[in-house]
């Protein structure tokens, strides 16, 4: 008896407590948020000015880490960019991932300066030392920041063009950006690139979370902790097979030991992908607001209709995956960007043993995939002061010498 009188009250009750709480959930979400500033800044306005030179350098990425660093100023914030390498040699532009700034590419950066390439890096917004801006962070607001980061230079970066890398995110973001702007680009490589993730990898979690029924700050508060703010059981989603769907935030990383274990830098052994995201969380106000934007609105998921126009270009697209990558699947990929793109346009290369990171833990096998031991049609082009209507892996058959490959 005391069961059946229960029974129908526990689901009034569950029933009266979910819409109550979709109620509030739904006021939340119409009331303005007086609190979000338009713009947040970087630790470069926030920590550096009022720690002394020696706890700059202690850092797990000092403000003078690499060379040729400025500070651009645009109605989106202030954001890090540094170019450095002969000024007469060919132009190279890297974007990097969704959790890490630009130190992440500092060793590829490192060495194609050293074989003549002028090189530039900036940090996406909200990472970095880059401000945080109250936009969507997709691929047109990346696109605007390529633009200044590029026209901020003393040197003229159009009308003869750049070659355009991409590592993660900043592979979508670059075959976006050369889909839309096919005479900047000369030549794309894209490193593990997203853009192409199938949507049943996307769990229910996930999406939900990302859907914007939440409130910001709630969605924000969630994820750090999934970054690393404070202690998680297990992040919102994880790679799996269509049988187990779930991917999404390890497309940073997210709790895997083998990524966060990652040095970012050889001239910094100390210092790894974990220590660094965590001081972004900690000292950059900005950076989970960016990294969920980046989830929402950027170059992730497919279909990408973007990419298509990737196989108007004369030259093949050069893309390179991870053999053990569990993000970004090698054979999913491949399978994708052929369809996209057009298997005749694609140049397809696998990184062997290598996981999410290999850009930055594998670049001598990173590059002996750039230009493979078989190819003779580039080995008159050794340098990147070449013409720049050549393609960037003319220039690379020896980079991988220079890190004792």
């Amino acid at each position: 008896m005391t069961s059946r009188i229960l029974a129908p009250s526990l689901g009034i009750i569950v029933g009266t407590s979910l819409a109550t709480t979709l109620a509030v959930v739904t006021v939340l979400k119409l009331l303005p948020d007086s609190r979000r500033p338009r713009t947040i800044p970087s630790p470069r306005e926030t920590q550096v000015p009022y720690i002394s030179r020696e706890e700059q350098e202690a850092l797990p990425y000092p403000p003078d880490v690499l060379p040729g660093a400025r500070d651009v100023t645009s109605p989106y914030g202030t954001m890090r960019v540094y170019e450095w390498g002969p000024e007469a040699g060919r132009k190279v532009v890297l974007a990097h991932g969704i959790s890490t700034p630009c130190i992440a590419l500092s060793n590829v950066a490192h060495a194609l300066a050293e074989k003549g390439c002028r090189v530039l890096l900036f940090d996406l917004f909200g990472r970095g030392y880059s401000d945080s801006p109250e936009l969507p962070h997709d691929s047109r607001l990346y696109a605007t920041q390529i633009l200044l980061a590029i026209t901020s230079s003393p040197l003229a970066w159009t009308p003869a063009g750049f070659s355009l890398v991409g590592y993660s995110l900043g592979g979508g973001i670059a075959a976006d950006f050369a889909a839309s702007f096919p005479d900047l680009v000369k030549s794309i490589v894209l490193l593990a690139p997203s853009g192409l993730i199938k949507p049943h990898h996307f769990g229910w979690q996930s999406r939900f979370m990302y859907s914007g029924f939440l409130p910001a700050s709630l969605l924000e508060w969630i994820v750090k902790g999934r970054l690393g703010g404070r202690p998680a059981d297990r992040p919102v989603t994880k790679m799996g097979s269509e049988d187990d769907p779930s991917t999404g935030d390890e497309l940073k990383g997210n709790r895997d030991p083998r990524f966060e274990s990652t040095v970012l830098m050889r001239s910094r052994p100390g210092y790894t992908v974990a220590d660094v995201v965590s001081w972004q969380i900690q000292h950059h106000a900005g950076f989970v607001r960016s990294f969920v934007s980046s989830m929402m609105f950027s170059a992730i998921e497919s279909p990408r209709p973007l990419w298509g126009k990737l196989g108007q270009r004369h030259e093949k697209i050069l893309i390179l995956a991870g053999e053990e990558d569990p993000v970004i699947l090698a054979a999913e990929l491949r399978e994708d960007a052929e369809d996209a793109i057009g298997s005749d346009k694609v140049d397809f290369r696998i990184v062997q043993g290598g996981g999410h990171e290999f850009p930055m833990n594998m670049p001598d096998a990173t590059v002996r995939e750039v230009i493979h031991p078989n190819d003779t049609k580039y080995r008159d082009f050794k340098r990147c002061n070449g013409p720049a209507e050549k393609i960037l892996s003319d220039v690379l058959p020896e980079v991988s010498s220079w890190y004792g490959g």
